[in-house]
């Protein structure tokens, strides 16, 4: 039970950084909460519940900067809760600033580091908050700084205990450390686990007084005793016993093997005279050097912690140790996983169901050897029999119709050696037909339910924006609202990891080009408060995302100037607004008068579109001017399972996602048409650039067909056909990624297998467009060589 608290237990950490991360997001939630809404009290009190949860893990995996500066933190919320001081800006933003110092030492210590910078500023902002004054360290008394050396009392254990303990000490020295708990300290019930972990770095506690057990109940204990072998100092044993508002006195006893030998109820005058040499000669420091404990063992709430060669240096001396790089966790509702087990359950009963099948089918096969072995035999029978049957019927003149009667007498079993078999196998089949059924439902409700337990809902992404919404709109001066909306819409946990950076693109781009400025908003009769929607709903096997505000607008204008300036549109080119739109995120493309440290460098929502079309997705925009814009993004439930648009070419089958497939043609091959030697196909009024896959990939042409097909992929102004010699279907397919050195294929977003066991290659369709329109330029550059040379 001890190794539990052993601050080197990589289990015991990866378990805390995971709940500290929880009650960070609910301190942010919350104060962000009561600074709208002062007066919520539950909000308050979970604020403080949070934090005074944060602190009493910290302190138990003995992070002491983190427990100690929490620690402050509590007692200004604290206050708060008592309705001593007011909820004003300053306390909210001074709680926020808190919070991220608090993130920043989490973040240390997961990549096994201290956060070291100076933190007095915040924390002298804190304690002034407390009617201006700064909040005291409480004193320590003389006499509990003054180690009490006592006997050993005989009423907690035997000699036989004592001997076995001293025994298990070896060469240790063998001490008992009776604690006296604060009862008035708001984390007594862990005062005696603490301790327990400050005497761990010591040496070995061998038994705990009452058993650790108790200790470990979360139960307040007044008073504790705790066996210690240990080499060190008393002096240094002291120290450690002694916690800032976590102790009120600790005593110190070296017993020696005479205290063991003697009677438990006596003690010798010789010991006494011993024990008063060891009192004159144990010199402790000044009190205010005692509440300075090194940082393995302090969890007192000071303002600065001293580093003396404690095992949390020695962590990063080692070599420093990402707990977090143990892979990401997943939490996942229990009765999800009780629907698992039962589909589980279920799949074993048809497994043994099919194992009797098996069985029957193996009988089925002995009834049939054995009726064929019978067939055999009556059949050898009536051939013998026959010779004689013909000179027979001749000598007597016999009619075809009594020779058909007698032979149907003589030889009818015949025609029902095989009934039995036959019934056994009709009922073998059946219930194999029966079985395959149950086991295709039982595998559709278990693949559903496997994928149901990596869904997460999108509210871990959404629950992000609040803090960066408020601190941007007061780094802009503007007043602006966030609403959320469908934030329990569910998603796959691949695609949250990948999702937080395009939103934050798109939100960041509305606070700061969206809406405008106060002055601006007035002029324009509206509110002086912009709001910006974040909006998560389901659409049959997809999820739709929406981030709308209602400020300025895209100015379709502004647009088109801007990209014929940056040469990404001819200006004799007609656009509708919708194309003009989605020019904004062509690279580099930006209509910012300024550069700033939010945006206008052109980059963001490039790169929002090259991650959600990474993600198998799509992203669109709308605007009207003076109302408003609108991002809409659609992205698989999913990466796990898509729908696939399955193509041959040449004797290969290659997955398109159906999500990048506009529409399909099937063409002749005198439709295709030449400009500047690459083939072209008109669709309409367009002109579809076409790459041949079979080229692409290096498979052998077909010119047997007809006809061809073209699949248009893409979307926008990137759209090209990819001609294949024929379409399959559409079909669910199942993404299996490529190792080792497949990985880097490009165009290939992984593989599948079919249903006939043939492996199916995935294609990424936006790499496929970049590496097209690459090899055209490679193509172009080598006939203008060629030209040229």
């Amino acid at each position: 039970m001890s190794d539990y608290l052993d601050p080197n237990n990589e289990e015991l950490l990866k378990d805390f950084f995971i709940e500290a991360q929880m009650q960070v997001e609910q301190l942010e939630q919350n104060i962000l909460s009561i600074e709208n809404n002062p007066n919520d009290k539950d909000s308050i009190d979970e604020i403080f519940r949070a934090a005074h949860t944060l602190k009493g893990g910290a302190a138990t995996v003995q992070m002491a900067e983190l427990a100690s500066f929490t620690h402050i933190v509590e007692d200004l919320l604290d206050d708060i809760r008592a309705g001593q001081i007011s909820i004003t800006g300053n306390v909210v933003d001074s709680l926020l600033s808190s919070l991220d110092i608090i993130k920043l030492m989490l973040e240390a210590r997961s990549e096994g580091d201290i956060y070291n910078e100076d933190i007095t500023s915040i924390e002298n902002t804190l304690h002034s908050f407390k009617n201006g004054t700064t909040v005291s360290e409480p004193a320590i008394s003389s006499n509990s700084s003054k180690p009490t050396v006592k006997v050993k009392n005989s009423n907690d254990l035997s000699e036989y205990d004592l001997l076995e303990l001293k025994n298990a000490a070896g060469n240790s020295d063998l001490y008992v450390v009776e604690v006296t708990f604060d009862p008035d300290n708001p984390m007594n019930s862990v005062g005696g686990i603490q301790i327990f972990t400050s005497l761990k770095s010591l040496g070995e506690v061998l038994k705990t007084s009452p058993d650790f057990d108790v200790l470990y109940d979360d139960n307040f204990n007044e008073k504790v005793k705790y066996y210690l072998a240990s080499n060190e100092d008393i002096e240094l044993i002291k120290k450690k016993s002694e916690l800032t508002d976590v102790t009120l006195s600790s005593s110190v006893i070296a017993l020696s093997n005479s205290d063991i030998s003697s009677s438990t109820s006596q003690v010798d005058v010789e010991d006494v005279r011993k024990i008063d040499e060891v009192v004159e000669k144990v010199k402790y420091e000044d009190p205010v050097e005692v509440k300075e404990p090194d940082s393995e063992a302090s969890f007192s709430e000071k303002e600065e912690v001293e580093d003396d060669g404690n095992s949390s240096s020695q962590i990063s001396k080692k070599g420093k140790k990402n707990v977090n790089s143990q892979g990401s966790i997943l939490r996942v509702d229990s009765r999800r996983i009780d629907e698992i087990l039962n589909l589980v359950s279920e799949a074993v009963i048809t497994k043994a169901t099919f194992n009797q099948i098996s069985n029957q089918f193996a009988d089925s096969l002995m009834s049939f050897q054995n009726s064929e072995t019978q067939y055999k035999d009556q059949l050898k029978r009536f051939f013998d029999a026959l010779p004689e049957l013909i000179d027979r019927f001749n000598r007597e003149g016999t009619t075809s119709k009594e020779i058909k009667k007698y032979i149907t007498d003589e030889f009818s079993s015949l025609n029902s050696v095989f009934d039995d078999f036959e019934t056994n196998l009709k009922s073998t089949v059946n219930l194999f037909r029966s079985t395959a059924t149950n086991l295709g439902r039982t595998t559709g409700d278990l693949h559903e339910s496997v994928l149901r337990v990596r869904m997460v809902p999108i509210g871990q992404v959404f629950s992000r924006f609040p803090r960066l919404v408020r601190d941007l709109s007061k780094k802009l001066d503007k007043n602006i609202n966030l609403i959320i909306e469908g934030e329990d819409t569910e998603l796959d946990k691949s695609v949250i990891e990948d999702l937080l950076d395009p939103l934050m693109h798109c939100v960041r781009n509305s606070i700061d080009h969206g809406i405008e400025s106060k002055q601006d908003r007035a002029a324009k009769g509206k509110s002086e408060d912009g709001h910006i929607l974040l909006k998560a709903k389901n659409e049959g096997n997809m999820i739709v995302i929406e981030i709308a505000d209602d400020g300025a607008g895209i100015d379709v204008k502004n647009i088109m100037a801007k990209a014929v300036k940056n040469g990404i549109i001819h200006e004799n080119k007609n656009l509708t607004d919708l194309e003009a739109f989605n020019l904004i995120f062509e690279p580099g493309f930006s209509t910012a008068k300024s550069v700033t440290d939010i945006s206008g460098r052109g980059v963001g929502l490039d790169v929002v579109r090259r991650k959600i079309e990474k993600l198998n997705g799509s992203v669109s925009v709308w605007s009207e001017l003076g109302s408003g814009t609108r991002f809409t993004i659609k992205l698989p439930l999913t990466l796990a399972i898509i729908q696939g648009l399955l193509v041959r070419v040449g004797k290969e089958i290659f997955a398109i996602p159906i999500t990048s497939v506009a529409e399909s043609h099937r063409i002749k091959p005198n439709e295709i048409r030449f400009i500047d030697n690459y083939e072209v196909f008109n669709v309409r009024e367009d002109v579809i650039s076409l790459l041949r896959l079979n080229r692409l990939f290096r498979l052998p042409d077909d010119n047997s067909s007809e006809y061809k097909f073209v699949v248009i992929v893409g979307s926008g102004e990137k759209r090209m056909g990819l001609m294949v010699d024929s379409l399959i279907g559409e079909e669910d397919v199942v993404i299996k990624p490529l190792n080792d050195h497949y990985t880097s294929s490009p165009g290939i977003a992984g593989a599948t297998i079919l249903g006939d066991g043939t492996v199916s290659l995935i294609i990424d369709v936006s790499q496929l467009l970049e590496l097209g329109m690459k090899n055209e330029v490679a193509e172009r550059k080598q006939r203008d060589a060629l030209i040229l040379g």
